[in-house]
């Protein structure tokens, strides 16, 4: 294999989805992957598709597309000599992976104790649903009973019940996750002891949802509804041909999209039509019958020449004829001998060390392996913390990004970021509003949550004193990301070639929306277009309904990604000394964990239609209870003998008559997975998570200058031994580390001076 993480050696004892794309990651980033697979065979091996309809253990489309490129082999870790076979891959390793049922590992003598006089530098990872900590780690759980305990279960139709996000997507966040967390464990000096990296699922999909519980917070302090959320508009709407989104982030993206209707007279009214009411109905009475006469194409084409995010909302057809995708070649052929198949292909893209595409996945029943004699240690950190020394250049905006640099300050990177007083980043915008005083800017949960362990430094980058600061910050940083569209950086001459003619060991990240090339290169755009271009809208909501945004972990899922790149190209340059450039373009790490629909469609040429809260395999649903506006999700196998509609009508018969509490903790009892479905203001809630999540500290707490203590969510991982906390210092102020930074690049107290007057820095908005 080729990549950044050539001869690492990662063993795989792990089924479904979690384990295995974290395994598949390391495959896509070069390293040397082992899966261990019982006689029987990971259960995805039978889930399909299939060609034909025919199902073929050897021929799923969704197993291959999660174990291309790994070896295989078959033990039965019952058997003595098996075990002793698995144990001898073990010794041999840096990383295992697992996903197993708690104490499944100790049951086979695989433990974190047991492995230790194996291999001692091992780091062994662990996902499980709830963490291996805590009153819940041993309790019942599937992802749909997930989805509710954090929050991913949304209300789309008041009158309707709560509904999923589509596809399984949370499955393969939390193995990301994994990934990113083993390869910071790795990072560590050698604890003498196998390192354990503890991911817990239920805090994966709570890390990518726009902090909900902080805006609850914040609703009920401003005597607001504390979950309220606001639709973007238009959102999802039906063109001639298909859906397209028309996601208006802005009052102007706004005004643009009612003049490009022709509806100018709505332009004063956004709020009123956002909220409801008889101005709603009046603006899509008129507003819908417009869009029906064109085409998805041409809307998208005459949005974004307005620069207004728009993009279709694909399905698994679409998907793979969508002109960006196709010009980079993203979804890519896969198959055996008189079958095949699309699948996307990897997440990110490095300048030096191309990500080869793996070969098939392995076949059930080969015989053990050995690992060739090319392994090699690791670099560690020189500092107490996996990012000790590691100087990082912020240049990034609202959360993606933001996302990726507060994880390395969090554990000991030194953050730098850049904002500007003429235009500070637009998160800060997000939840907070103009009438609460002069620092109103300061308030927003969401830009505080995501820019915690950084220090924030004002630059005006059009003027030449301010970019020239940029440069000579760039010069001395390890690290420099972004995630603007491709133009924006360009225009200020702070792209990759101009880093690396300043400092040739930098790395460069890069995340635009669609990607540094392509016909949609310049295309603008937020989470909600790259969840409706990927597939993932199309996947969510109620089968006789319009797709639905999951809203939110987009951002965050390609912050994970890149983070994961980034360490590995880290890696690359601890070997080599050479910088580079990673790409993550976020509509193709979107796809990556939406990746099913693609993979049906191309093996079986139909494109299936949403599944509201069903899923293969399950009666399960979400259901009212005797509580007004409370719902509970729960599941169960499904053996064949009740039609799901009926069992729908006799599970609701019986949760209207009972409250959330009795009904979860009576099929708990039982070992049937079942949660309330919980929303924001419930996420610190000892009764529901938050006892879970302290058990786990999952929260901290910093006090902010402005808007006081908060207890700030932190990272679904735990490593062991490794760091204690979460994060390092509380969000900066606009501008706060203005002469700090500045006096540690030289700069006298006149000079600084200066500045300020200038309005290259500063530390209030200009107008504010």
């Amino acid at each position: 294999m080729t990549g950044p993480l050539a001869g690492l050696h990662v063993v795989e004892i792990a089924t479904e989805i979690s384990g295995p794309y974290a395994a598949k990651l390391f495959v896509d980033l070069g390293a040397e992957v082992t899966k261990i697979e019982a006689p029987a065979g990971d259960p995805l091996r039978r889930w399909g598709p299939f060609p034909g309809g025919m199902a073929d253990p050897e021929r799923g489309g969704l197993f291959h597309y999660l174990n291309a490129g790994k070896r295989g082999t078959t033990i039965d870790l019952e058997r003595p000599d098996d075990l002793a076979a698995a144990r001898e891959l073990i010794a041999g390793a840096h990383v295992l992976v697992e996903d197993l049922a708690p104490g499944t590992l100790e049951a086979w003598g695989l433990g974190a104790d047991a492995l230790g006089g194996l291999n001692p530098n091992l780091v062994l990872l662990r996902i499980s649903a709830f963490g291996r900590r805590g009153p819940w780690r041993q309790r019942s759980a599937t992802p749909l009973t997930l989805q509710a305990a954090s929050g991913w279960v949304s209300t789309r139709d008041p009158d309707r019940p709560p509904v999923q996000v589509g596809a399984r997507i949370g499955e393969y966040v939390a193995g990301a996750y994994g990934v990113l967390g083993a390869l910071t464990a790795l990072r560590l000096p050698p604890a003498g002891r196998v390192r354990e990296v503890d991911v817990s699922q239920l805090e994966a999909l709570l890390s990518t949802l726009p902090y909900p519980m902080l805006m609850a917070q914040r609703m009920k302090m401003l005597g607001l509804p504390p979950n309220l959320r606001s639709a973007p508009m238009l959102g999802v709407v039906r063109a001639a041909d298909g859906w397209v989104g028309i996601n208006c982030l802005t009052g102007q993206h706004w005004l643009d999209a009612c003049a490009m209707l022709g509806l100018p007279e709505y332009g004063e009214h956004q709020i009123a039509i956002m909220m409801g009411g008889p101005e709603r109905d009046e603006f899509f009475g008129k507003a819908e019958p417009l869009l029906a006469r064109q085409t998805v194409a041409e809307i998208v084409e005459l949005g974004q020449a307005l620069r207004i995010p728009t993009s279709p909302v694909n399905d698994g057809a679409t998907a793979l004829d969508c002109p960006q995708y196709a010009e980079r070649g993203f979804f890519v052929h896969a198959g055996g001998p008189g079958w095949s198949f699309r699948r996307p292909g990897p997440a990110f893209r490095f300048s030096k060390t191309p990500v080869a595409r793996p070969g098939p996945a392995p076949q059930l029943g080969m015989p053990p392996a050995r690992w060739a004699a090319d392994a090699r240690s690791l670099g560690t950190t020189e500092g107490p913390q996996p990012f000790s020394g590691l100087k990082v250049l912020d240049l990034t905006t609202f959360w993606a990004g933001a996302y990726l640099t507060c994880y390395l300050g969090a554990f000991g990177a030194d953050v730098v970021k850049v904002e500007s007083i003429q235009r500070p980043d637009g998160h800060r915008y997000s939840g907070a509003f103009a009438y609460e005083g002069d620092d109103w800017y300061e308030r927003s949960p969401i830009w505080q949550a995501t820019n915690l362990n950084k220090r924030d430094l004002t630059l005006d980058l059009t003027s030449e004193r301010g970019l020239d600061i940029a440069r000579r910050l760039a010069a001395d940083a390890d690290v420099v990301v972004e995630n603007f569209s491709p133009r924006v950086v360009e225009q200020f001459g702070l792209d990759y070639d101009a880093l690396a003619a300043l400092n040739p060991a930098v790395i460069a990240v890069r995340m635009p929306g669609y990607g540094l090339r392509g016909p949609w290169r310049d295309y603008v755009g937020w989470a909600l277009n790259f969840e409706q271009t990927s597939g993932m809208s199309a996947v969510t909501g109620y089968p006789d309904g319009p797709p639905c945004n999951p809203q939110g972990p987009a951002d965050p899922i390609v912050g994970v990604h890149a983070a994961v790149a980034l360490l590995a190209a880290l890696e690359h340059r601890r070997r080599t000394g050479e910088g580079q450039l990673i790409e993550i373009a976020q509509i193709k790490v979107a796809a990556c964990v939406a990746a099913e629909p693609v993979i049906e469609y191309s093996m079986t040429g139909v494109v299936s239609p949403r599944r509201g809260n069903r899923r293969r395999g399950y009666l399960q649903g979400v259901y009212p209870t005797a509580e007004d506006g409370v719902w509970v999700a729960l599941s169960l196998p499904d053996d064949g003998r009740l039609d799901h509609d009926m069992f729908d009508e006799l599970v609701a018969g019986w949760t209207r008559t009972q409250t959330a509490a009795m009904v979860v903790k009576s099929l708990q009892e039982q070992g049937i997975p079942a949660e309330q479905v919980v929303t924001g203001e419930r996420m610190y809630d000892g009764d529901l998570i938050g006892a879970q999540l302290d058990a786990r500290g999952y929260y901290e707490e910093f006090v902010h200058p402005i808007t006081g203590p908060h207890r700030y969510p932190g990272w679904p991982l735990r490593i062991t031994p490794g760091p204690t906390g979460h994060h390092r210092s509380a969000p900066p102020t606009l501008g706060q580390h203005n002469d700090e930074v500045l006096a540690g690049l030289g700069l006298s107290a006149d000079e600084i001076a200066s500045l300020r007057a200038g309005r290259v820095i500063g530390e209030r908005p200009l107008g504010a």
